[in-house]
């Protein structure tokens, strides 16, 4: 064989390479495919219904696996909430069994559920999260509560905060079953997909003062629904 025969068939195989991969794929769908691949198991960020999609949330960086808080609690889920979570677990689902006095569901859910006021240490309840699905629509915001730590609030305020001993923060802490962790999960990551991503923090338990390791759902300063100024501006906030 010719060299330039040679040459023509080592062309045609790089041709026939590259049209079985991305080599002649606009750059743009050559990065679509990349970062889908990246993003197949995290939470994806709808810009149009400003909701995570699927009600998948993100955990916060550093936090522990719910594997890894569940062996912390004998198998079972603790969970602290500092806001609706407190008063309003809702009318069904999980979180409703908490304490539940209906007779006829003694026997299956007695005890699977249970809570006890505490507190997490080194952090703040602040109104600074956008909501488009519980309070508001996509159009005008409404504003809901997360929780800050303090070096968080410092952060925001250039580390010109005047936080002289730690924050604290009252609210609730649920007990889930092992049983019902799955449910639950689900359940409250479809709930708080308006930004929220899952956390591990210690909270200290009304009564015993027991330090204990809970799931926290909160909004961090980077996530895509946080509203800076809501925070930094309050005639601004009260005014949404």
């Amino acid at each position: 064989m010719r060299p330039h025969h040679l040459y023509v068939v080592h062309i045609l195989h790089l041709t026939s390479s590259a049209l079985n991969s991305n080599f002649f794929r606009p750059f743009h769908l050559q990065r679509l495919s990349t970062s889908s691949r990246r993003l197949s198991n995290s939470a994806m960020w709808d810009p149009e219904t400003q909701t995570y999609t699927d009600g998948v949330v993100p955990s916060h960086h550093g936090a522990l696996e719910i594997e890894e808080l569940l062996q912390c609690n004998d198998g079972k889920l603790k969970i602290f909430g500092y806001g609706s979570l407190c008063w309003h677990p809702g009318s069904d689902g999980v979180l409703s069994l908490a304490n539940t006095n209906d007779a006829q569901n003694d026997s299956e859910t007695s005890n699977k559920v249970t809570t006890r006021t505490g507190r997490a240490i080194g952090y703040q309840r602040c109104w600074c999260q956008r909501s488009a699905d519980h309070r508001g629509t996509t159009e005008f915001n409404g504003i809901v509560c997360t929780l800050l730590s303090d070096d968080e609030i410092r952060s925001l305020h250039h580390d010109s905060a005047n936080i002289h001993r730690p924050s604290l923060t009252e609210g609730m802490i649920y007990t889930v079953d092992k049983t019902l962790v799955e449910d639950c999960l689900a359940e409250l990551d479809f709930r708080e997909k308006g930004g929220y991503a899952r956390d591990v923090i210690d909270v200290v338990e009304d009564g015993t003062d027991k330090t204990v390791k809970a799931l926290l759902y909160r909004g961090t300063p980077d996530n895509p629904a946080f509203w800076k100024r809501a925070y930094l501006d309050l005639p601004y906030a009260a005014g949404r």
